[in-house]
């Protein structure tokens, strides 16, 4: 009976752990030709088959590849060119898109050391970033005009000729060390004309990746409403205005966005998805000079990467969804990161963000361990009574809350601890599950990964142990039933974080052993056996 307030906070921890299938659903098994590839191409668009939308942002039906249509139209999709920087590698077609864009610093898996492709031209899911002028028809190919190399920038020209005798100058500015490609297309003599730029997908992996720990797929940004979009949503959702703003589609870890430079000026966003192709862009009327139309935009194709995405200065970083306790997950993911310029080891930090942690909560929990240690020497009164009123419940709750308030002793003081450490369990989970900074990070020996599970399972064993230990250290019940339910729930709990992130389980083991320290040492100052 006297522990009947500890096995409601443990209780409670349970719920909320066991129910972690159903709050955070197990992550989609990907089975195309590689795990991360698949994963990053639900960053852009098709290549192979395109659909041009109309001025009311309703897309016409796919045209099929050809070199040359019955119309006059170029529509082949042959590389001109690719080029990139110190990070990315990116190739330019006939039409003018950006297709097989290579990620140079990312690999797929520790395994497989391919690097992670965000554009592809692949057989069966093709992305890519497309464009095209309204009313009007590419009748000449885009070719290379120049390519300028230097140190820090590179820029490349292309030209292609539009029906009416209108050419197509494009240039694409590429910093090095940046994933931002600027992107400026003049139309001589095409004064009036409007521009679509969009980010097209074709067959994305489309069932079970909207979840409650991530969105994958269409995400725009505009009226500072964040509009996360769903493959299924994407054909029902209606084209809008909206001053400045971005949109794209992403992965946990990637993104392809795009936007217009000027962010004063009004974009119709549309949406288009078939089944089988997906597209989310917009129209720019962009700007008048002499006879000519110029349009300036901007693609980001790269890592949901903190730093890169604030620099682009259009709220891109808020692609990077920290869940519920993004109040505590955002700040604990910054101090990562600034702890990350000084020690180079994430499971260092998470051992030292443990520490600190404790610290900050040295006051409650360590009234909380007295109030439980405080229990644990009222347990003999607590056996007594239970000898005395047998299995009248209603007396022996009666007489124990009395003992409790004779020696003045808190029963719920116990559930201080975990409810303390919730919150940041779940917001330390979402840290681990999307930053990009955290993907693929080692710790030593085994663990390769802090954010997947311990390949061999060692850290979860560990925490069963430091479990069982601590429970040893509080009030025992003296109901039989639940102290069975008391010495199982360290396997249960075991079992539960096989499969939890190998950083997450290395926070709680370590939060467990200072735990068991502190609480023994309270517990030797009241001379508490």
């Amino acid at each position: 009976m006297e522990s009947k307030n500890l096995i409601l906070a443990v209780t409670l921890s349970m719920a909320v752990l066991l129910g972690w299938s159903w709050i955070f659903p197990p992550q989609p098994n990907v089975t195309p030709q590689n795990t991360e590839q698949a994963a990053s191409n639900n960053v852009a668009q098709n290549a192979s088959a395109t659909s041009t939308p109309s001025a009311d942002g309703v897309a016409a039906t796919p045209a099929q590849p050809a070199s040359i249509s019955a119309s006059g139209e170029v529509l082949s999709t042959a590389v001109v060119k690719t080029f990139g920087n110190d990070v990315l590698s990116v190739s330019v077609n006939e039409r003018g898109w950006l297709t097989d864009a290579e990620l140079k610093k990312y690999q797929l898996s520790l395994d497989d050391k391919t690097k992670v492709e965000m554009l592809t031209t692949g057989q069966y899911r093709e992305a890519y970033v497309g464009s095209g002028v309204l009313g009007k028809k590419l009748v000449e190919p885009f070719k290379l005009v120049s390519l300028d190399e230097t140190a820090s920038q590179t820029v490349a020209t292309f030209e292609g000729m539009l029906d009416g005798g209108v050419k197509w100058i494009r240039v694409y500015t590429l910093n090095q060390g940046s994933y931002l490609f600027n992107v400026k297309d003049r139309l001589v003599g095409g004064a009036g004309l409007k521009l679509y730029r969009q980010v097209v997908e074709k067959n994305p992996l489309t069932e079970g990746l909207d979840t409650y720990n991530e969105h994958n797929g269409p995400i725009s940004l505009f009226n500072d409403e964040l509009k996360l979009i769903t493959y299924d949503e994407l054909n029902d959702t209606k084209p809008q205005y909206a001053m400045g703003g971005w949109t794209g589609i992403m992965s946990r870890y990637f993104i392809t966005a795009i936007y217009g430079a000027n962010q004063e000026e009004s974009y119709r966003y549309y949406y288009k998805g078939d089944g089988r192709t997906y597209q989310a862009g917009y129209f720019t009327d962009g700007f008048l000079d002499q006879s000519d139309m110029v349009f300036d935009n901007n693609i980001y194709v790269g890592p949901k990467e903190s730093t890169g995405l604030k620099a682009t200065g259009v709220e891109l970083e808020r692609s990077v969804d920290f869940g519920w306790f993004a109040f505590i997950a955002k700040p604990l993911h910054e101090v990562m990161l600034w702890m990350n310029q000084y020690i180079s080891n994430f499971g260092v930090i998470i051992i030292l963000m443990v520490i600190a942690i404790k610290i900050i909560l040295f006051v409650p929990t360590q009234s909380a361990y007295r109030s439980m240690a405080s229990m644990r020497k009222l347990q003999p009164e607590m056996a007594r009574l239970k000898d005395k009123y047998g299995s009248d419940r209603a007396k022996m709750g009666q007489e124990v809350m009395a003992l409790y308030k004779k020696h003045q002793v808190n029963p719920l003081g116990g559930c201080l601890p975990i409810l303390l450490q919730m919150p940041i369990f779940f917001a330390l989970y979402k840290v681990l599950l999307i930053s990009i900074e955290l993907r693929q990070a080692p710790f030593y020996g085994w663990i390769e990964d802090m954010s997947v599970q311990d390949p061999f399972f060692i850290l979860p064993i560990l925490m069963g142990i430091s479990m069982y230990i601590q429970m040893q250290l509080n009030p025992q019940p003296t109901d039989p039933i639940q102290a069975k339910v008391m010495k199982f729930l360290p396997i249960m709990m075991t079992a539960l974080f096989l499969f939890f992130p190998a950083g997450l389980v290395l926070y709680w083991v370590v939060n467990n052993v200072l735990s068991i320290i502190q609480q023994r040492m309270v517990m030797k100052s009241m001379n508490v056996d």
